[in-house]
């Protein structure tokens, strides 16, 4: 379908954005991606249900990144759920801005993001979390950051030195209750957004990322991980970090389908 960014839309263009309460807008996000979208069917056999049901998607297309804050106070302001695909991390930041004080942060990511400094810039995909800890003051303590498993030696002794929780791969393969329990406590029915970096996965499932990190977490324990938090209200979300690989979009399908899940868990 034809979307006012030259190429397809999101999901669908069935709802204008009057109607919409999902209002979804991109930063250079891949094309693959909307594409992608529009060839997953949202109908999952295993809970016989569609996750789209509650979900009217609007696609506001593309913006640019110091736009980002802007556009998506103006969705929150219309009481709808901001959607951001995005091509690097650096996004949460911004719609991080956005949120109400106080927003907890969940964040699924393979790389801990807390370098001071990264290629020249303490405003990268690398640094963006230690910088948001530093905005929002509380030393981390509404922040909490699942699938981890890369970083270097300043970061660990950083995030010792926050008051973030923070969850490896490993820590979800052995004990995914344990961790799933946490989140549920963390979040409770507090007001929340949730950065998805698709690195988070094992590669062998969403190889399409810049560092694709092996031993990741499976489909599986995402999902569970979801069902946490499901007694939280989301407020914002981004998906981020894909590279695409001509000839694939196994990633791609991986991304639209954890998006869908959000959407039926949080939407409705």
């Amino acid at each position: 379908m034809p979307g006012s960014n030259g190429g397809a839309k999101f999901v669908t263009d069935f709802f204008s954005e009057a109607d919409a309460n999902v209002v979804a807008f991109g930063v250079e996000c891949p094309p693959s991606l909307r594409e992608a979208s529009q060839l997953v069917e949202p109908f999952d056999f295993t809970d016989r249900r569609n996750w789209l049901e509650n979900a009217r998607v609007f696609d506001a297309g593309e913006v640019k990144m110091d736009a980002v804050e802007k556009k998506t106070k103006e969705i929150l302001a219309e009481k709808k759920l901001p959607l951001i695909l995005a091509k690097e991390h650096t996004i949460t930041l911004h719609a991080m801005n956005a949120m109400p004080a106080g927003t907890k942060l969940v964040v699924f990511d393979a790389h801990a993001d807390v370098k001071d400094e990264y290629e020249g810039s303490r405003f990268s995909h690398a640094c963006w979390l230690r910088r948001w800890c530093e905005v929002a003051g509380d030393n981390g303590a509404n922040v909490a950051l699942v699938g981890v498993r890369s970083g270097d030696e300043e970061e660990l002794e950083f995030l010792k030195s926050t008051d973030m929780k923070f969850f490896t791969a490993d820590d979800v393969r052995r004990d995914a209750d344990a961790v799933a329990n946490w989140l549920a406590e963390f979040v409770g029915d507090d007001a929340f957004y949730l950065s998805l970096d698709m690195d988070v996965f094992d590669p062998s499932i969403a190889p399409a990322v810049k560092y694709p990190e092996p031993n990741g977490i499976s489909w599986d324990a995402f999902l569970e991980m979801l069902h946490a938090l499901e007694e939280g209200g989301l407020i914002g979300m981004d998906c981020n970090e894909i590279r695409p690989i001509a000839g694939s979009m196994v990633t791609e399908f991986v991304a639209v389908k954890s998006v869908f899940r959000i959407l039926d868990v949080f939407v409705g």
